[in-house]
């Protein structure tokens, strides 16, 4: 494990990842940090500033100065951001001016930090230069990468608090990175069960939230090295969630382990946008112009596997667009015309991968309602083109009820991969009966079709469901009382269903049933995800747990967008 470990802090960079772990791994040791890495500001030499005990137990003052893998002669003192530089200003500016008032009288220990190793070719200028400045208040200490390592596996294990079977399923999902459903399949498992070790120790609930987090790290930081981030990017969004549910007791308290749970849980949502925007700019946003290119690249001849994979993709692409757009809202970015563009840009970009991937206009699955639903909240945040949303809604809409007039690739409610591979099995009427049942997907199209009034193919998905679908339930998600402890670990048997869905009284009647519906339904108000401002971790949950979006999400969207003047409340 310290092999692995030790590979995933040399493969580190300084900013962003070597100095970002860092201060929480310093924490888990028992250290109070006191100063994190800053952009923009002068630090006069030091990345991390902590306070705690030595190995002789005496309190003393850390400085950390941070440079990623080896130290080489030419990063010890061939630039001015060189090593020795950095060590001088901490000298000569930092220990008199910075270091607060009440640590001054502590002893000073400069450590300096690599992510590799210390070179044989600055071993005796750096041994010389510490003989040279060491006091008896400063002295220095040497963290590599073993030293680190170590700090990170006492972060992960600490009092063995992962079993030696949660050790080997970390292993095994590090080991497993180019099979990403195992991969996962072994990190779910550790993460699941150092959620419930947690029992009601706060203390222990903040120790499992670092843990979560590091492990996504050093499982990124290995797929990134396979070229294949395919089970970071289904960890992090999992960990997110598990994260939220460790955190939900602290929710209004402004206590030491609030503020510990709430800045790793931060610090998770970053690493989960950089994950996915790493795979979009890599994998997905070079070829979303290219006809047919994303479809090629899926490998496989069936159109099921295309289908499937290609509707995976727009749901973590409009995903990564309503992360960015939460973090510019909730003040994180800064709200420019640059940014604006930047959003619309992106949301072109999904537009066209639709127009680029025909698939994408049939969905097979009638849960793909939740990728439809988060391309449409993206395009209504954005303010993408209305026209050509719109006419992507009526070319999905009408591609949808010509699959099920014909009994070809008509949306089927089965999540078993064999079925899918394999529908319809049989083009008959009672077939269709057992293989759409209900559906989330077609009501959706009917929503989505009046907001942009496109009351012509309303009617027509309206006469479509009368004649070919009498026996269908029209149907929405909603959130109820037991939803906020269910939401997050993706348990069963929560929320309500939303039937009595008609669309024979037309566009506006459709709007303002929903909408009176939702509003008798307050538990979707009192989520904690939603009270507290972190609501894309809602569109998480129902994208990873296959949920519908709840209509809270678009009805008054919808509502506006159809009537620009009505007053939604």
């Amino acid at each position: 494990m310290k092999l692995l470990i030790r590979d995933f802090v040399g493969s580190l960079k300084e900013r962003n990842e070597l100095d970002a772990i860092l201060p929480d791994l310093l924490s888990e040791a028992g250290y109070t940090v006191f100063s994190r890495p800053g952009i923009g500001t002068t630090q006069f030499g030091v990345d991390i500033a902590a306070v705690g005990p030595d190995e002789d137990g005496e309190r003393k003052v850390f400085l950390l100065t941070v440079k990623p893998g080896d130290l080489t002669r030419q990063e010890w003192h061939a630039t001015p951001q060189g090593m020795r530089a950095s060590l001088s200003e901490i000298q000569d500016v930092y220990i008199p001016n910075r270091i607060p008032p009440r640590y001054r009288d502590l002893k000073v220990v400069i450590c300096i930090c690599v992510g590799g190793d210390i070179q044989e070719t600055v071993r005796d200028a750096l041994t010389a230069y510490e003989k040279a400045n060491q006091t008896e208040r400063i002295t220095f200490e040497e963290w590599n990468g073993d030293f680190i390592a170590q700090l990170v596996l006492s972060g992960l294990l600490r009092e063995r608090f992962l079993p030696d079977e949660l050790r080997r399923s970390f292993q095994k999902s590090i080991a497993m990175v180019d099979e990403p459903e195992v991969a996962y399949a072994h990190f779910r498992e550790l993460a699941i069960t150092l959620k419930c070790a947690v029992g009601d120790s706060k203390v222990k609930r903040v120790r499992a939230a670092r843990q979560l987090y590091l492990a996504v790290w050093v499982l990124y930081v290995w797929a990134a090295e396979a070229d294949n981030i395919d089970a970071s990017y289904r960890a992090s969004e999992f960990a997110i969630l598990l994260v939220w549910e460790l955190l939900r007791p602290f929710i209004g308290k402004k206590t030491k382990d609030s503020r510990a749970i709430v800045r790793a849980l931060e610090q998770l949502i970053q690493l989960h946008i950089r994950i996915s925007f790493e795979f979009l700019e890599t994998k997905i946003l070079p070829h979303v112009k290219n006809t047919f290119a994303l479809s090629a690249a899926v490998s496989s001849r069936h159109y099921a596997d295309v289908n499937l994979r290609l509707f995976d993709l727009l749901g973590r692409s409009a995903m990564a667009v309503i992360w960015v757009f939460w973090s510019t809202e909730r003040g994180e970015g800064t709200a420019t015309d640059t940014q604006s563009e930047k959003l619309a840009e992106l949301a072109h970009l999904i537009i066209d991968m639709i127009g680029s991937n025909p698939a994408l206009l049939t969905p097979l699955k009638d849960d793909h309602a939740i990728e439809v639903a988060l391309c449409a909240l993206v395009f209504a945040y954005t303010r993408a083109d209305r026209r050509v949303v719109a006419d992507w809604v009526s070319q999905s809409s009408l591609g949808v009820g010509f699959a099920i007039r014909t009994h070809s690739r008509y949306p089927t409610i089965s999540q078993i991969y064999r079925d899918i591979l394999q529908h319809p099995r049989e083009r008959t009427e009672e077939f269709r009966k057992t293989a759409l049942p209900g559906s989330v997907l077609l009501p959706l199209y009917a929503v989505l079709l009046a907001a942009h009034r496109r009351d012509d193919e309303f009617e027509a998905l309206a006469s479509l469901i009368e004649q070919k679908l009498p026996d269908c339930t029209l149907q929405f998600w909603l959130p109820d009382e037991r939803t906020e402890d269910a939401l997050y670990e993706g348990s069963e048997h929560h929320g309500s269903a939303l039937t009595d869905i008609s669309l024979a009284d037309g566009p506006d009647a459709l709007l303002e049933f929903i909408w009176e519906a939702t509003e008798e339904y307050t538990a979707f108000n009192e989520l904690t995800c939603m009270r507290t401002g972190y609501w894309p971790i809602m569109l998480i949950a129902c994208r990873h747990h296959r949920l519908p979006v709840p209509p809270q999400f678009w009805i008054q969207i919808a509502r506006s967008m159809r009537n620009p003047d009505q007053e939604n409340g």
